[in-house]
């Protein structure tokens, strides 16, 4: 494992803050064209993941002198995944835009576990790529499933 100068740390929890950034608008815009009750309250759970990714990672840029990404960068990650599901409808379209959307996470904080953190830093990565990991499964679940298609009644 490489060892990462401060600003390089910096740089790279910021690059994963923006990330979480673009995820939760990703899941606003997935949320609002999703009509299945259950699956919206999965979703708003999983984007309630990624606010707290951004809060955590914040604290830890904070905490080594840094100044933590505030809003997407406009050229964000996951933007070509965000327009798939605002200009797509449905259910199915949607999961899959946010399939994409994981994926891209995942990748993305499963790289950043392969340099060296602080015990701190390193504690919070893991915790969010499990938190990641959780979202990829559940999605390709719903769409293997095609969780939009079961006649839920609620009691």
């Amino acid at each position: 494992m490489a060892a990462m100068d401060l600003n390089k740390m910096i740089d790279r929890l910021n690059e994963l803050i923006a990330l979480d950034f673009d995820a939760v608008g990703a899941y606003e815009a997935a949320i609002n064209r999703i009509d299945v009750e259950s699956l919206r309250m999965s979703l708003r759970t999983f984007q309630q993941d990624h606010e707290r990714h951004i809060r955590d990672l914040s604290r830890v840029v904070l905490t080594l002198g840094g100044t933590p990404t505030k809003r997407p960068d406009l050229k964000g990650f996951i933007l070509k995944g965000f327009t798939a599901v605002t200009s797509m409808m449905g259910n199915e379209a949607a999961l899959q835009a946010m399939r994409g959307n994981e994926e891209l996470t995942n990748r993305t904080y499963r790289a950043a576990l392969e340099v060296e953190w602080g015990d701190e830093a390193r504690a919070i990565i893991e915790r969010n790529y499990s938190d990641e990991q959780r979202h990829l499964a559940f999605i390709e679940a719903a769409l293997r499933n095609r969780i939009w298609e079961q006649s839920t009644v609620q009691p």
